[in-house]
């Protein structure tokens, strides 16, 4: 009986050494919120971009019709 109580210890130890390294993994992982906030981040700039180049491109087209004859 000693003996199989034993060798589950041993296996319990080698459990908790295994679970151990899974929390340190999973610390270190993006959660769905992490995720969702650079999603959001990314899009806004993605469009802060296209808004101030498209500005851009009316000005220089404004400016071409207007001053070039």
């Amino acid at each position: 009986m000693e003996t199989r109580v034993l060798k589950l210890e041993e296996c319990v130890n080698d459990a908790r050494d295994r679970l151990a390294r899974i929390e340190t993994r999973l610390d270190q992982t993006a959660t769905s919120a992490d995720m969702h906030r650079e999603m959001t981040d990314q899009t806004w700039r993605l469009v802060t971009f296209v808004c101030g180049f498209g500005s851009a491109l009316v000005a220089v087209t404004y400016f071409m019709a207007t001053h070039i004859k």
